[in-house]
Order: structure tokens, then sequence, then C-alpha cells
């Protein structure tokens, strides 16, 4: 599925481990570093809320379940309606651009 920009999907970019906690390429694109950030903000959220169902949050934070699963697994990052609704609903901050920004990491982890 072409993508903005080229880039694969954020877990094409991984270098050692696993997606999302494994170590990006030195090349990997700021969308891949936000990608992997966001799923690392997003499971923590959904662990502080008790680890909901997928379908209990497709019903409540009105995303589709399939997304959710497709953003988790680095195949593709979320839009942004999808990360307004879990923002709101998890009452997190998960969308990490401002903080990889100031930390300098938007073209790959240090």
């Amino acid at each position: 599925m072409p993508r903005s920009g080229g880039d694969a999907a954020p877990r094409e970019y991984v270098a050692r481990g696993q997606w999302p906690s494994g170590r990006l390429r030195k090349e990997a694109p700021a969308s891949a570093v936000y990608g992997q950030e966001f799923v690392k903000r997003l499971l923590k959220a959904l662990k502080a809320k008790g680890d909901p169902s997928m379908r209990s949050i497709e019903r409540e934070a009105r995303v589709n379940r399939r997304t959710i699963e497709r953003v988790m697994a680095g195949e593709v990052l979320p839009d942004f309606g999808a990360v307004a609704r879990l923002e709101v609903w998890l009452e997190a901050d998960l969308w990490p651009g401002p903080d990889l920004r100031a930390q300098g990491r938007t073209d790959h982890p240090t």
C-alpha cells in the first residue's frame, strides 16, 4: 500500500528486536519513529485502562478495531480522527511529536 513520502510500514524499519520495542534502523523516517512511540504510548494507556478488549475500544472510542490492530502491529499509522478519539477516550497524550522533537528524535532514536 503506498504511503505518504514513500515510507514503508513503521515495523519495516526495526533493525533489532521486535515491533514496537525493537531498535529502529538509523535511516528510519520520522513516520516510523512517531509510529513506534505512538504504539508504546497506546499500549501503556490501554494497560492503565484495564486492558480493554478490541471490541470495547471500538465501541467506546469509536475507532475500528482492525485499524487499532494494524496500528499496534506497525502496519499503518493512525489517522488524525483515530488519534483524537483515542486520546479523549483514554485521557492520555498519545501523539509524540512535541516530546520527540524536544529530545531531538525526529529522524531516529538515539
